[in-house]
């Protein structure tokens, strides 16, 4: 027993030494795109601080696209890849189980997602890009 309370204390005091370093390294955890993928000096953003500063948004067909007019670098388009893929795949698994049209799928998607644009995120209606 002795033995184990013992092991318990130097796995929280482990915890408690090493998360804080772990949380600084998240925004490259966080969006799982291979390392491999990025270039040099480029900009690293998640979904979210991307959507932050305005160079990503919504879009009706439930992806996300590069917002006209914004910076764009490899990265930026690495993580558009990489967020539409993974929706890609949801969205492929709904259509398939309900047994309906993927586009249908889409765009039920879509109008939850934007539903839950936040303030000063883009979306894309009505042929332009609009800012909630």
């Amino acid at each position: 027993m002795k033995i184990l309370n013992l092991c318990l204390r130097v796995s929280v005091l482990s915890i408690s030494v090493f998360a804080p370093a772990l949380a600084q390294q998240a925004p490259i955890a966080k969006t799982n795109v291979p390392q491999s993928s990025l270039t040099q000096g480029a900009t690293k953003h998640t979904k979210e601080s991307a959507q932050q500063y305005g160079l990503i948004g919504e879009m009706p067909n439930g992806l996300v696209g590069s917002v006209k007019g914004a910076y764009k670098d490899a990265y930026i388009e690495e993580l558009i890849k990489h967020i539409n893929k993974g929706r890609m795949i949801v969205y492929k698994a709904a259509a398939r189980k309900k047994n309906l049209p993927i586009q249908y799928v889409q765009a039920k998607a879509a109008d939850t997602l934007y539903k839950s644009v936040g303030p000063g995120h883009y979306y894309y209606k009505n042929g332009k890009w609009q800012r909630r």
